[in-house]
């Protein structure tokens, strides 16, 4: 024990000069919940933790930089992956991309957030709880244009407070779809544009565009989107609006539009938090048309620096869970919303 402790420690002092020079960034958020749901025992869960390394290398070019990021999946309590083994277990990749930027704007090339998730979702994502009948149940572009493999993008500088990103999908594979058939190749886009020259507002507009194909079908899906912030002291307001179309073979089978709302008040080291949205779907396959309703609220206290607690609530109406369960199983059937009411006591540490 005390040789394998030493050679650690020897490891660790060579590598330390290393990194350093590299101007690397090791971080990560360790995340855990005890979750209640529909009168069901509790259930102590994994809320999205993660560890990964970022950083810069001096390319010796004036005015730019190379720079690189790696995120993993970390799980605290089921070894990675759910009971059925449908799920990647840890150190799945999250995030793995490099590139190069400076005043002309940056350049990215690998598995990255596509503007879409970055520029527009982001406004109402405010809960610490991401788990998909809590988190992000009424989002429409996490099926194309959330982490992606396979993409080159650009950013360009932040112009009079406007900025311009977008991206490009090219032959990429979701390793989700056990078939392995799904999304062999996909050529999409995405195109961002956010506005953030006025002190405490922030708007942001999104298209994307994705052509593939599903077993012998071409399938094309098409996103809008558009979202604003605005904080005043303490107090801050968010809003979303998503439109998303699918076609199978030119007709179109999927048609959903939602629109949330969320507020935040801060109080010292506490956030009081709220959330409402509406999502509206006609699904062709199923012969589902309907619409319905989610509300959430959280309460948040920071522990110092790094760390913090939250208790939070959400409640689906029966349209709007199964709704929701259209939207995210249309391409995989195991992804339905099983739960209208989640109550989560959670507990997140950041490094």
């Amino acid at each position: 024990m005390k040789k394998s402790l030493i050679a650690l420690a020897v490891a660790g002092a060579m590598t330390a000069p290393m990194v350093a020079q590299a101007d690397a960034t090791l971080y990560g958020s360790f995340r855990a919940g005890l979750a209640f749901q529909d009168n069901e025992d509790a259930d102590l869960r994994d809320e999205s933790s993660r560890i990964g390394i970022k950083g810069d290398v001096d390319l010796g070019l004036e005015n730019t930089k190379g720079i690189y990021h790696w995120e993993a999946k970390i799980d605290l309590t089921d070894n990675g992956g759910d009971v059925t083994g449908s799920e990647n277990g840890n150190f799945d990749s999250r995030l793995a991309y490099m590139g190069a930027t400076g005043n002309w704007g940056t350049v990215l090339v690998g598995r990255q957030y596509h503007p879409h998730y970055n520029m527009v979702v982001s406004h109402t994502n405010i809960f610490n709880s991401t788990d998909r009948e809590f988190g992000q149940a009424y989002v429409l572009g996490n099926q194309f244009h959330k982490r992606e493999d396979n993409t080159l993008a650009y950013a360009s500088p932040i112009m009079g407070g406007f900025q311009v990103v977008g991206g490009i999908v090219v032959a990429s594979k979701d390793n989700s779809d056990s078939s392995g058939t799904y999304d062999e190749d996909v050529d999409g886009y995405n195109i961002g544009a956010q506005f953030t020259g006025v002190e405490g507002l922030r708007v942001s507009l999104s298209y994307g565009d994705v052509d593939t194909n599903v077993g012998n079908t071409d399938v094309e899906s098409e996103l809008v989107g558009a979202g604003v912030t605005y904080t005043i002291a303490d107090f801050t307001v968010a809003a979303r609006y998503e439109d998303r179309e699918d076609k199978f073979g030119g007709q179109t089978v999927l048609e959903a539009d939602e629109w949330e709302l969320a507020a935040k008040y801060q109080i010292g080291a506490t956030a009081l938090k709220a959330r409402y949205g509406n999502l509206d779907v006609q699904n062709e396959l199923t012969a589902f048309d309907d619409e319905g309703d989610q509300w959430g609220v959280e309460v948040e206290q920071k522990l110092g620096k790094r760390g913090r607690v939250y208790v939070a609530y959400t409640d689906f109406d029966t349209e709007g869970a199964e709704a929701a369960s259209q939207v995210h199983s249309f391409y995989r059937s195991s992804a339905v919303i099983t739960a209208e009411n989640t109550a989560v006591i959670g507990y997140r540490l950041d490094f």
